[in-house]
């Protein structure tokens, strides 16, 4: 049990905003849920009563066999379903995934039986608002504005998750890249005059540049460039406003530069597309470059450093090596909260070579931060009263600590955790000034799938995605004839999907309305995660202390991946036998020691999940994805010769420390031993049997081998 000086009061809430592992809240779900449906019920008896009963008794009672067929039918998948993973267990600690929160398993629920398609408002009279709330919610959260009273504002709207997302983010990227071309054509042919600044605050008359000159431009300032060119149509036919923008798609199309009409030859042909993102990266980025016609070779991968995060200096030299071979650098692409290690790029560090390549080369490009698994951090992060970068830091990290108490037998040690050093705050600080970002609420954001989310810092992107761009006057020139940016009336129009479940953005929709995208609200789950990780990196840490105070002669140590805390709340590591350095052998062992921790589905049926007290997850980082300079810290640490790692693979034990249970039952003075102690010694034991096994065995490495073989290959 925790002693109070571990206790703290503001943690209560989390046990009012979930199930809970035991279904501790079971009472209020099932109130609520029957009250959802009675009000359903009873909405559909209440449109016109005066109807003829359709279904009456009498024929209820010819179909009993039927509801009794459905019955025994629920009992069977209620049985398969069973078998499922405990996904709300703070014992969970495998994949991306945790429990929900009560608001988003209730508004899910009243949403899918109304079921709405939030793709236009006559399918969706009410979720549809909604969405626009939602997007509002997340754009104020990352740092954009949300529409209001002002000119300048953001777009953001629900997905089916973080693939859709980044396609729809590089679909824009690649539309607004390429749009000066056509621009610059139309204007040459009928002898405009359209003004552009250069990225590096040149201002010139578009007509003057080449066709290479006007790729590179800023994204903001392309933003207004069809503004200015419906302008200056109108000011040269000498015709009315809406008659120059109505020509204006129709001269677009003719020009043979525009994407959305020509395809992408015609401009690829000119400066070929590039986009730099980190070896890190999620598999739907080759998705995207295949899908939107870039070709998976345009994915340039830039390499990590000692601590998974993209090394900038590699970067800016991919960047000139692409200039250099006449590629046009279309994005780059940090991330925030990589799939395999939770690492996060430094986003403030790319923004800031972006400002260095558009001051010494005139060219800038489009920054996306694939933010879907740590979008939600961003709630750390507000309201704020500082008034710099080193206050608002210290305020991060203030509300983000705790003591932990390692102490266990003889051991006696208690530690002060705080998450958050000051280039991983810096990149979440960033996040404002960047052109879009994915989030995935059911991620971090703790409601049901499927449900990610897309988010512009400028409204006026829409223009490069709908069938018929809407018009948007330029604030930059007043003597243009003005029609009012205003926020889109209706979704569709502007996005990739066509029908979507209204229920997914009732969900999210209702949990944002309870749990406020803040440190009083959000930010309260985002805490309890991180420093869920960072007790469990330091129990990795000084178990080798624990071990010797309490006279354990352990022939294996824990090795964490990185040599400083994990950037959110993932931590890898390895277990090493004493003495051997051979990677085949260590590989070996984290693949035995997995097996223990997981239950093979996919090879067959499955066992029960009550049989398995922790699940854990793995990753093997391998070549070439992760080249050795990239992975040189780990190598050096453990002592692996680069030839073995070419071969093999680093086989790394993965822990996803999700779940708001874990320090909520240590700060509000559950009893018995904290979770990660019971994983550790877990762990340990089953490090020991490993050791037990290879000297009965004579080898671990000859079979598993070949699992970590076939690990790799996936």
């Amino acid at each position: 049990m925790a002693d109070d000086s571990q206790l703290r009061e503001k943690t209560k809430k989390l046990g009012a905003w979930f199930l809970g592992p035991k279904a501790e809240n079971a009472e209020i779900e099932e109130r609520l849920i029957s009250f959802i449906l009675q009000d359903y019920f009873h909405w559909r008896r209440n449109y016109y009563p005066s109807d003829e009963i359709v279904i009456p008794q009498s024929l209820r009672r010819e179909l009993v066999d039927w509801n009794d067929d459905l019955a025994q039918k629920i009992a069977e998948m209620l049985a398969g379903l069973r078998k499922h993973f405990p996904f709300y267990s703070p014992r969970y600690m495998a994949h991306m995934m945790s429990d929900q929160t009560l608001p988003s398993v209730l508004g899910y629920f009243a949403g899918l039986l109304y079921n709405p398609n939030n793709v236009t408002p006559e399918a969706s009279p009410v979720t549809e608002h909604w969405e626009f709330e939602v997007g509002a919610d997340i754009l104020e959260m990352v740092g954009y504005k949300a529409p209001g009273e002002r000119s300048e504002f953001g777009w953001a709207h629900v997905t089916s998750g973080g693939t859709i997302a980044n396609i729809e983010a590089l679909w824009a990227a690649r539309n607004c890249a390429y749009f000066p071309l056509s621009v610059h054509r139309v204007s040459r042919e009928i002898g405009l005059e359209v003004e552009v600044m250069l990225a590096d605050q040149t201002v010139c008359d578009l007509t003057q540049l080449d066709d290479s000159q006007v790729l590179g431009l800023a994204p903001g300032e392309i933003m207004h460039l069809l503004p200015r060119l419906v302008n200056a149509i109108r000011l040269r036919l000498d015709v009315p406003h809406d008659v120059a923008k109505a020509k204006t798609p129709e001269l677009l199309a003719a020009s043979g530069f525009s994407i959305p009409h020509s395809g992408t030859m015609s401009c690829f042909q000119k400066r070929p597309p590039a986009i730099f993102v980190s070896a890190a990266r999620h598999y739907s980025i080759a998705k995207c470059a295949d899908l939107l016609g870039l070709g998976r070779e345009s994915i340039i991968a830039v390499d990590v450093d000692g601590l998974f995060r993209m090394c900038t200096r590699d970067l800016e030299d991919k960047i000139k090596i692409a200039l250099k071979r006449g590629l046009l650098p279309l994005a780059v692409i940090p991330i925030a909260g990589t799939t395999e290690e939770g690492a996060v790029d430094p986003v403030h560090e790319i923004l800031d070579l972006r400002r260095r390549f558009e001051e010494e080369n005139r060219t800038s490009f489009w920054v996306h931060v694939d933010a879907a698994w740590a979008g939600y951090v961003r709630s750390l992060f507000q309201p704020s009263t500082a008034h710099s970068l080193t206050e608002h830091i210290d305020e991060v990290r203030s509300f983000v600590s705790r003591d932990v108490d390692l102490s266990d037998r003889a051991y006696s040690r208690t530690l002060r955790i705080q998450w958050g050093d000051q280039d991983v705050l810096s990149a979440f600080l960033a996040f404002s000034r960047t052109d879009s970002i994915t989030v995935d609420p059911h991620k971090m954001g703790y409601v049901p799938y499927p449900c990610g989310l897309v988010a512009f810092r400028n409204d006026r992107v829409r223009q490069f995605l709908a069938e018929a761009a809407p018009y948007i006057a330029s604030a930059a020139q007043p003597a243009e004839s003005k029609v009012d940016h205003v926020p889109p009336t209706a979704i569709g129009p502007y996005i990739l999907e066509g029908s979507k479940p209204g229920s997914a953005v009732a969900s999210v929709w209702l949990s944002h309305r309870m749990i406020p995208l803040n440190r009083d609200g959000y930010g309260e789950i985002i805490r309890a995660s991180l420093l869920a990780a960072r007790e469990l990196y330091e129990r990795l840490v000084h178990w080798a202390d624990w071990a010797k105070t309490n006279k354990v002669d352990a022939g294996f140590e824990f090795l964490p991946l990185t040599p400083e805390p994990p950037d959110t709340n993932v931590v890898c590591f390895v277990v090493r036998e004493k003495g051997t350095t051979s990677l085949r052998k260590m590989n070996a062992l984290n693949q035995w020691i997995y097996d223990k921790f997981t239950i093979e589905s996919e090879h067959g049926p499955g066992d029960y999940s009550y049989s398995q007290p922790f699940f854990l997850s793995h990753t093997v980082i391998k070549y070439p994805a992760y080249s050795p300079r990239a992975v040189a810290g780990p190598l050096q640490r453990f002592e692996i010769d680069q030839t073995e790692y070419y071969e093999q693979g680093l086989f790394v034990l993965r822990a996803t420390m999700m779940s708001p249970y874990i320090v909520l039952a240590e700060e509000t003075g559950r009893k018995g031993r904290p979770y990660i102690a019971q994983f550790m010694e877990r762990l340990a034991a089953k490090a020991h049997e490993a050791l037990l096994a290879k000297q009965e065995d004579g080898d671990l490495g000859q079979e598993v081998g070949k699992q970590v073989h076939r690990s790799r290959s996936l």
